[in-house]
Order: C-alpha cells, then sequence, then structure tokens
C-alpha cells in the first residue's frame, strides 16, 4: 500500500472506547491493548489509538482499515496496516511489509545533510542533492534496529541528476524529517522498474 503524505491530526473528545478497527485487524491481540482515545486528521480521517500494554508502542487505526504513524509533532503517516502491528508486537518484520512507496511527499523545509560514504562511488554532493529535489518518488524502507530498540528509515530517491544520468540516492530519515544522504551510485538494473515511475512523477 503506498504511503501518503504525513498529514496534521487533532485530538478528539470521545469518551467511549471504540474497539472496531484494533478488532478487525489484530482480534487476537485486543486483550494485551488499552484504548487511548481518538484523532481527526485534516482530510476528515478519524483513527483510534491504542498503547500495547508490554511493549508501549502505539498503533493507530482508521475505520476503514487504514493504519498511521505519528510523525512529530502533530502529523500522521499511512503505513501497511500488518507491519505496524508487527512493528508494535515487536516481532521479525515481513520482507514483503517493509517497503512503501511515496509520491510527491516532501516536508515544507527539509533538512539535508552528507556523510562521507555519500561521495565514495564518486557522485558529487550536487549530482545527489538534484536527485533529491526533483525526484517525485520516494522508496521507504523501514526495518527494526537492535542497537537502538527502535524503528529505522531509509528512503531511496531514483532519478537523474544534472547531466541526465540515472542515479540511486540512500538517505536516512528521522522522525522530525532530517535527512541524512549516506549512499549515492549511479542506477543499479534492480530499480529499474522504480525508476521509470520515478521519472513520471519528478518535478
Amino acid at each position: 500500500m503506498p504511503a501518503r503524505r504525513a498529514i496534521r491530526g487533532r485530538m478528539l473528545e470521545v469518551h467511549a472506547p471504540e474497539w472496531e478497527p484494533l478488532l478487525n485487524l489484530a482480534p487476537d491481540h485486543v486483550a494485551d491493548f488499552m484504548w487511548m482515545g481518538g484523532v481527526l486528521l485534516a482530510d476528515g480521517t478519524r483513527i483510534q489509538v491504542y498503547k500495547h500494554c508490554w511493549t508501549r508502542d502505539y498503533l493507530h487505526l482508521a475505520e476503514d482499515g487504514r493504519a498511521f504513524v505519528f510523525v512529530p509533532k502533530t502529523r500522521y503517516e499511512e503505513v501497511n496496516p500488518p507491519w505496524l502491528l508487527m512493528r508494535v508486537l515487536r516481532k521479525e518484520l515481513d520482507p514483503s511489509l517493509r517497503y512503501s512507496v511515496r509520491h510527491n511527499a516532501w516536508p515544507e523545509d527539509p533538512r539535508i545533510t552528507f556523510a562521507r560514504s555519500a561521495t565514495k562511488h564518486r557522485i558529487s554532493r550536487e549530482r545527489s542533492r538534484y536527485v533529491v529535489d526533483h525526484c517525485g518518488l520516494q522508496l521507504v524502507d523501514r526495518f527494526w534496529n537492535p542497537a537502538t530498540d527502535d524503528l529505522d528509515r531509509r528512503v531511496y530517491f531514483l532519478g537523474d541528476d544534472l547531466e541526465e544520468v540515472a542515479l540511486e540516492v540512500v538517505a536516512a530519515e528521522s522522525w522530525e524529517e532530517d535527512f541524512r544522504v549516506i549512499h549515492a551510485m549511479e542506477m543499479r538494473e534492480k530499480f529499474g522498474a522504480l525508476y521509470e515511475e520515478a521519472r513520471a512523477w519528478a518535478k
């Protein structure tokens, strides 16, 4: 399921718990969650917030079956529901659920920095930044990092540089929407189909 642009939300004054979204996603785990309240997103979507009693992590679920993660300070990003459940339960992530594609999803004022490894393949920062700035498609890889006991995100930007050379640029993304470019090289064949889709969304 493609992830959408992170959108703003606000807490609702709801006094009675609503369990239906959790029952639909994880009926065998309902007893392990506490209902924490409701949120209204800017597009009118109502989501229910559940907190796992043991991991202390949250599920944000909409009535139509969609799932979201909270992006500080007031935004929510849509993700794959089974993937989110595995994250909250802290089970091993199914590789087929780790990836999502974001189209033209970009914060208003992104902070982009470069690691030393970003130029290892002789791709200049200028060339990488051009791809990042003009790419309309982001491939997001989410995975559990045992070192930090938290979720890490890698974002792949696929597109042409100033000289129309196809590049793949990879950045680590924080929840504060900071991007640190850690890798850049000429496009590999395995990204061919996604690269063609990215060209159609290029800015």
